[in-house]
């Protein structure tokens, strides 16, 4: 499996060349530096990880992080032999993921590291990402800033079996069921489908299952593949032109557009029927292709950065992503919002007070 390692490249560099456009030099007013440096290190989902780079990248360049703090974002997937290391601070010594100890990846395992570091004060992981949100299993301390928006449709190959298909969401169902075994079935070529469905553990995985289709496709008499998220490239080369998969809106939009590297491999995001946005998710052509789904699709939801109250760098983590009765940070105040957009999210309305994130 390709390095999410080479994605983050791009990524850093991009942000680099905009960081001026993306940050405003105001302050943070939460909490506030304490005088004492700290590693800020995030870990879990891979469809917000390449706009964790980017925030972390404003993070660390702000003009208000004055100690100053080090916000890691730790890839979800590293390539075979490679590895990734979080720098120590006074709390920490350090971690290196490789083999032998690989990255969470996913949301649920990005919460689990959280949730385990900070029940042990070990400090080694201050931030999960998730596309999805709380659930009862989560402890009391569990925090969750949401911040964005994103959808999650179905995609295929441009030039396969289901090329130009527009779905209903009973056709959808009806393949992750078994019931729709060909793609002549729903308006494609005559040629089986191919079904695929994210790793075990990924946030976009139970969004889809639970909320999208309303089940298990695990429990049906269907024959599920597994790829990593959002990366169309490790479907089987095989498999590609006959497969179905969800697939992000935001990774779709932000890869379509080079922020980050191209993982589609030729596929497109396909359009819903019945699901409350009848229209195509995405708009536009490269590299200005924007969200298009509206707020009551069935495949819109909240993105969130988790923080667990007993870490102990919550603070410098509530710097970068959330808020709290003093303000709110950057990117809960809107200065973000140009940085969400350019990755493919629809940034979220501010309240009466001006903060753009939620807390649950």
């Amino acid at each position: 499996m390709r390095a999410r390692t080479a994605r983050f490249v791009g990524v850093s560099a991009a942000v680099a060349a905009g960081a001026a456009l993306l940050l405003p030099g105001t302050a943070s007013a939460i909490p506030g530096p304490n005088g004492t440096k700290e590693v800020v290190a995030a870990v879990g989902s891979d469809t917000i990880a390449d706009v964790t780079s980017a925030v972390f990248a404003a993070a660390n360049s702000s003009t208000a992080n004055i100690d100053p703090d080090n916000y890691v974002n730790v890839p979800p997937v590293l390539a075979p032999g490679a590895s990734f290391t979080v720098p120590g601070d006074g709390f920490n010594g350090g971690t290196t993921y490789n083999v032998s100890n690989p990255p969470p990846n996913g949301s649920s395992a990005g919460k689990t590291a959280l949730a385990n570091a900070a029940a042990a004060g070990d400090a080694s992981v201050d931030l999960a990402r998730s596309s999805s949100p709380r659930s009862a299993s989560d402890p009391a301390t569990f925090q969750y800033y949401g911040f964005a928006k994103d959808g999650v449709s179905w995609a295929a190959s441009s030039t396969g079996a289901g090329a130009g298909v527009t779905l209903t969401l009973a056709q959808l169902r009806g393949i992750y069921s078994g019931t729709i075994t060909n793609w002549n079935q729903v308006g494609g070529t005559s040629t089986p489908i191919t079904v695929y469905l994210p790793q075990t553990g990924s946030g976009t995985l139970s969004f889809f299952t639970t909320t999208v289709l309303g089940f298990d496709p695990t429990t049906k008499p269907v024959t599920i593949k597994r790829f990593q998220e959002n990366e169309a490239n490790t479907i089987l080369a095989g498999d590609q032109a006959t497969a179905i998969a969800p697939y992000s809106v935001a990774q779709w939009v932000a890869q379509g557009n080079g922020v980050v590297n191209d993982k589609r491999a030729g596929f497109f995001e396909g359009t819903l029927t019945g699901a409350g946005s009848d229209g195509a998710p995405v708009s536009g052509t490269a590299p200005n292709f924007a969200p298009a789904f509206a707020d009551s699709f069935t495949g819109a939801r909240t993105v969130y950065y988790v923080l667990d109250t007993r870490s102990k760098s919550y603070g410098a983590a509530l710097n970068a992503v959330g808020f709290d009765a003093d303000g709110p940070s950057p990117l809960c105040d809107g200065s973000l919002a140009a940085t969400l957009s350019q990755y493919g999210f629809k940034p979220l309305q501010a309240d009466a007070t001006g903060v753009t994130c939620t807390l649950s």
